[in-house]
């Protein structure tokens, strides 16, 4: 049985959790500093915190904008105890600007972090000067605002997306084995519904290894390329061919009979071993099922591949089968 999927949780109740757990690690650090005004305004920024995730599990975004503003006054009340512009508490501002616009929608951002004036107003009221160059102080400030914007751009980044299976083979044009069961599929139950046979045929390049080995991988793609060509030129418009594995190819055939699919795959098969193909001698083995008479796809397919057999294969299996009915 699968687990239901994890619900999301909302911008506003991230940034509610964020903000409890960086106003008690700024409490903590200003305590380890010997501020000991500056961790009251802090521990208000926990109270505030867990206030909001409150807020944000019955109310979701209400008064999001308002914490934001009340985050950064408190910060700037935190840094007015611990030395104003000239305290290391204020590597606290980048992290409060990346947790506040991590979580959040882009078109918030600038609203989040406005309030970055306010901590602005506060510090040079405590200290006019902003610690002895005012020009300074305030590009010290807006430089680490712009550090937490820059590390929640980069968070924002989507993860590189999982490259899925490609639908279309390169070299053929026909669809991959990815796309088999969903078309078969589709092709069973539309035969089943107007009451026409369909017929499944498999095609496989013999020896393809030893091709491939000689000629390399580009011309031995050439030789598939070649022999797709002619399996091209016998399909209807209806029919679908497939490329399920580098040596083999798998046809459906609306509106076929088994016979005429056998002889569909006996013309491609002369077609393939009458004419060199990328300077070599190509054969191919091929096997062939029909549906209604077969119902379930897994034994449709399995039935056409139990065909498409070298016929070296069936000649050394052959022996063997009649012994073995010589010692029954």
């Amino acid at each position: 049985m699968s687990r239901p999927p994890r619900r999301r949780l909302s911008p506003a109740l991230l940034r509610g959790r964020f903000r409890t757990l960086f106003f008690a690690l700024l409490a903590v650090a200003a305590l380890a500093l010997g501020h000991w005004e500056a961790a009251v305004p802090a521990l208000l920024g926990v109270a505030l915190g867990t206030y909001s995730i409150q807020v944000a599990l019955r109310r979701h975004e209400d008064m999001a904008h308002t914490f934001a503003v009340l985050d950064w006054l408190l910060l700037g009340c935190t840094l007015v105890f611990s030395g104003g512009a000239e305290s290391w508490l204020l590597a606290g501002i980048p992290v409060l600007a990346m947790g506040q616009l991590a979580g959040a929608p882009r078109k918030e951002w600038p609203y989040l972090l406005a309030p970055t004036l306010l901590l602005l107003i506060v510090l040079a009221i405590a200290d006019p000067s902003l610690g002895g160059s005012r020009a300074g102080g305030v590009a010290k400030v807006v430089v680490l605002a712009a550090g937490g914007w820059v590390a929640a751009t980069r968070l924002k980044r989507r993860p590189a997306r999982v490259r899925r299976p490609a639908r279309v083979d390169d070299t053929t044009g026909f669809y991959t084995g990815e796309r088999l069961e969903e078309l078969l599929s589709a092709g069973m139950d539309a035969a089943l519904a107007e009451h026409r046979p369909l017929s499944v045929v498999c095609l496989r390049l013999e020896h393809f290894q030893d091709s491939r080995d000689f000629l390399g991988p580009e011309r031995s793609e050439q030789l598939v390329r070649g022999v797709a060509r002619r399996i091209e030129r016998r399909l209807a418009a209806d029919d679908r061919a497939f490329r399920v594995r580098p040596d083999s190819f798998v046809l459906v055939l609306a509106d076929r009979t088994l016979a005429e699919a056998r002889e569909l795959a006996a013309g491609v098969a002369h077609d393939v071993c009458s004419n060199l193909i990328a300077g070599r001698r190509q054969t191919l083995a091929a096997g062939a099922s029909s549906f209604p008479t077969i119902r379930r796809l897994a034994d449709l397919l399995a039935e056409a591949r139990g065909e498409a057999v070298s016929p070296d294969a069936a000649r050394e299996a052959a022996p063997a089968a009649v012994k073995l009915a010589a010692a029954q």
